[in-house]
């Protein structure tokens, strides 16, 4: 089978080799991957920053352009920007699972908090494309996660269903048999039957391009949450009854479960 499908470091890795010429020198000797992995962060870091001055200044015109053509385009904008920063994370986090160097620092947090980011986070798209965000959590709900890596995580896939919605998207969050469910339901034409096969095979293929690498991140990032001898999960499905939320019967599904 192709390193490509197990070993999503190392192409990783192949694919700095072309972007970063010195890359090749730096990791000729495999012990200095750890210091490789520091470089990168620094660079994602920088690259972050500078991020997060664009989404600043796409929010202030925003709020100029209100809810116009140019500001729908503006949104798009933000969302492709919102992607790159998502993807930068998710480079850095692959390159150091590769090694088992991801730290994941499990913290109390309040979901209902982590839901309210979010919400904000999104804000700007889902105006601008005119689809409703909801949530539905129990205030004082509290978890033990890593709060950003959780949030990244869901970041995407928040703007990921906002994309493909029609009209809205809902996120819930219970707990069921000492698990903590975090669900991202969206009114679309849900997950293809590649997609939901690649989940059910329990290895997203990097390979199927952004939507594949996506779910593999989110899929580590939840295996990542161990406790008690017991590992998150990710699963896909697709809505074939509505909700108590007034959903319909039709669109994507992805549950997070942590223990």
């Amino acid at each position: 089978m192709d390193c490509i499908f197990l070993c999503p470091g190392r192409y990783i890795i192949r694919i700095l080799y072309t972007l970063i010429p010195d890359a090749q020198i730096m990791l000729k000797d495999h012990n200095q991957a750890a210091d490789f992995a520091t470089i990168l962060g620094a660079a994602v870091h920088d690259m972050k920053n500078s991020l997060w001055l664009l989404l600043q200044n796409i929010n202030e015109v925003s709020e100029e352009l209100g809810d116009t053509p140019a500001g729908r385009s503006l949104a798009d904008i933000q969302y492709e920007a919102q992607r790159l920063n998502t993807g930068l994370i998710q480079l850095l986090s692959l390159y150091r699972n590769e090694y088992d160097a991801l730290p994941v620092s499990l913290e109390e947090q309040f979901v209902d908090e982590l839901f309210d980011d979010l919400v904000e986070d999104s804000r700007f798209y889902a105006q601008r494309h005119r689809v409703e965000l909801s949530i539905d959590v129990d205030s004082g709900l509290t978890w033990f996660m890593d709060r950003t890596l959780i949030n990244v995580l869901l970041q995407d896939v928040v703007i990921n269903a906002l994309r493909y919605a029609h009209q809205r998207v809902h996120l819930t969050a219970v707990v069921e048999d000492n698990q903590l469910l975090i669900t991202v339901r969206d009114d679309g034409d849900g997950y293809p039957d590649d997609v939901l096969a690649q989940m059910a095979s329990g290895e997203p293929d990097i390979r199927s391009g952004r939507t594949g690498l996506g779910l593999y991140f989110a899929q580590r990032i939840a295996q990542g949450h161990a406790r008690h001898n017991v590992a998150g999960s990710i699963q896909l499905s697709n809505a074939s009854q509505q909700d108590d939320n007034g959903m319909p019967e039709h669109g994507g599904i992805l549950t997070l479960q942590l223990p």
